[in-house]
């Protein structure tokens, strides 16, 4: 630490030294303030609209009862056999 030559040089720091203690314990209450001004507004929106938060707690959702692929399948099947015969009979016609 440099040491102040004349004793006007050490007040001004002194006054300096107050100053910025001053500012930065005045900094430091505001953001306190900020800080409990951001938690009572998120308070105040958590209570007005409760379906906006429901990216913190991932919910899942219903899942639909899923119908089976067997008739599905079974219909594809038959389509094709049914498709499958009438081109074979259409062309057994024009051929015969």
């Amino acid at each position: 630490m440099i040491e102040p030559r004349d004793l006007e040089s050490a007040r001004r720091t002194l006054v300096h030294d107050k100053a910025c203690g001053t500012q930065a314990q005045f900094e430091r209450d505001q953001l306190a303030r900020d800080i409990a001004d951001i938690e009572s507004a998120t308070a105040a929106l958590r209570r007005a609209e409760p379906a906006l938060e429901s990216w913190t707690e991932p919910q899942t959702p219903a899942l639909a009862k899923t119908r089976p692929l067997w008739p599905l399948m079974g219909m594809l099947w038959l389509s094709t056999t049914l498709l499958t015969v009438g081109a074979a009979y259409a062309i057994a016609t024009l051929a015969g």
